[in-house]
């Protein structure tokens, strides 16, 4: 067999070989992309779930509740949490899921529904210095949507 043969032959075998590899690599970056943009209404579902609601009406709920776009909430709900951090993750998705049951709007980037979040949250009315924190990352969201 000729050197061009053989190089054909490998080039070929590579192809195939590695053509898995890659899609397997592929398909695990989206998945991954996936669970990130569905981790709130997830969230929210799992934790209505086990409150006593059927998954199906917990889930109807969730997907109701996060009507806008749940990548740009996330993101308001990460600058909350890097800026604020008296309260966690848990406590949060806590009060969205109390807030998605009643059918109530969330609207992070609006100081009055950051300041109620954290009242409920802590059960007692933040003070000066969370006030100012609170004001911050409702700036910060508002650009988020702008």
């Amino acid at each position: 067999m000729s050197k061009e043969n053989i190089l054909g032959i490998t080039l070929f075998v590579s192809v195939l070989v590695f053509n898995p590899t890659v899609a397997k690599t592929l398909k695990a970056t989206n998945n991954i992309q996936a669970q990130q943009t569905t981790t709130i209404t997830t969230s929210i579902t799992n934790i209505l779930y086990k409150r006593g609601l059927d998954e199906d009406a917990a889930r109807e709920i969730s997907e109701a509740f996060m009507i806008e776009d749940e990548a740009v909430f996330n993101a308001m709900l990460e600058n909350l949490l890097q800026i604020c951090k008296s309260i966690t993750k848990e406590e949060v998705l806590t009060y969205l899921s109390t807030e998605a049951l009643f059918r109530k709007n969330v609207a992070l980037e609006q100081y009055d529904n950051l300041i109620a979040m954290v009242s409920k949250i802590k059960q007692k009315g933040p003070n000066k210095s969370m006030r100012q924190v609170l004001h911050e990352v409702a700036k910060r969201n508002s650009l988020l949507i702008a």
